[in-house]
C-alpha cells in the first residue's frame, strides 16, 4: 500500500491558507500539516514530508530583527532544495526562498494590487508548473515588496509590468511565485484583519477600493479557482514523479 504523501506547510498570519491548493490537495489524498512560526511554533523536521508549501504574510524578507524566526525558516527552505524536495514559495514564501538562496528582495516603486494576470515568459510556457495555463493567467496580487534579483541558478518564468519576477524555478522541482493563485473571495475578504493593508490600499486607489477588489475576486472566482489548481496540480504531478520516497529516505 503507498504511504500518504504529506505536505508540510508554513503559514505566516492566520490568513494565509492554502485555499485552492488545499482543495486539490483533499481530492488527491494528500494530507497537509500546518506550522506558524510566527506564532511561536518550531518548524519540524523535514524527515517524514514529501513536499513544502511556503505561504504569503506581512513579514518582509529582512526583518529577522523583527522575527527572529525567519532565519530557521530559510534555513529549511535551503535544506528543503538541496535534498531534492518539491518546494513551491507563495509571495512572501517567493521571496524567503530567493533570499535564502542569494537572491535580492527589495520594494517596488508601486505596489502591485488586485485581480491582474502576468505574462509566461518562453521557458515558463514550456515549464511543467504552468502546463495547462493560459500563457497569461488571470491571478490575485497584493505585495510591495518582491524579488529584484533571482538567485544565480534560477530561471525566470513569468513576469508582469510592475513586478519583474512574478515566477521562478530554482531547481527541478522548486518555485517562487510572486502572485496569489490560492486565493478566493473569502480569503481576500480576511484581509480585512489587517486595517493598515486597507488603509494603504485606499490611500493608493481611492474610498472603496477594497470593497471593488472583493467583489473582483468573486466575479472571476472560478477563473481564479481553475488556474490555481491547474497550478498545484502540476505541483502534485511533480510529488508524484519524484515518488513517495520521503526525506528521511
Amino acid at each position: 500500500m503507498a504511504a500518504v504523501r504529506r505536505v508540510l506547510v508554513i503559514r505566516h498570519s492566520e490568513i494565509d491558507q492554502p485555499g485552492f491548493f488545499g482543495e486539490v490537495m483533499a481530492e488527491a489524498g494528500i494530507e497537509w500539516h500546518p506550522c506558524d512560526p510566527w506564532q511561536g511554533e518550531p518548524l519540524p523536521a523535514l524527515e517524514g514530508y514529501d513536499a513544502v508549501l511556503a505561504m504569503g504574510g506581512p513579514q518582509q524578507a529582512d526583518e529577522e530583527h523583527l522575527h527572529p524566526w525567519l532565519r530557521p525558516e530559510k534555513a529549511l527552505l535551503r535544506d528543503a532544495v538541496a535534498r531534492g524536495m518539491p518546494v513551491l514559495g507563495v509571495c512572501l514564501g517567493c521571496q524567503l526562498l530567493a533570499d535564502a538562496h542569494g537572491g535580492t528582495v527589495a520594494p517596488l516603486p508601486r505596489a502591485e494590487v488586485g485581480i491582474v494576470d502576468f505574462a509566461l515568459t518562453e521557458a515558463g510556457r514550456a515549464d511543467p508548473l504552468f502546463a495547462g495555463l493560459p500563457a497569461a493567467p488571470l491571478t490575485m496580487q497584493w505585495h510591495l515588496n518582491a524579488v529584484t534579483a533571482m538567485p544565480r541558478q534560477a530561471v525566470l518564468l513569468a513576469t508582469s509590468e510592475a513586478c519583474a519576477v512574478q515566477a521562478y524555478r530554482l531547481a527541478p522541482r522548486a518555485y517562487g511565485v510572486q502572485f496569489h493563485m490560492e486565493v478566493d473571495a473569502k480569503l481576500v475578504q480576511a484581509t480585512e484583519l489587517f486595517p493598515d493593508y486597507i488603509a494603504a490600499l485606499e490611500r493608493d486607489q481611492g474610498a472603496g477600493a477594497f470593497a471593488r477588489m472583493v467583489a473582483d475576486a468573486a466575479r472571476e472566482e472560478e477563473t481564479l479557482r481553475a488556474n490555481g489548481s491547474r497550478l498545484f496540480r502540476n505541483f502534485v504531478d511533480m510529488m508524484e514523479a519524484g515518488g513517495t520516497q520521503r526525506a528521511a529516505e
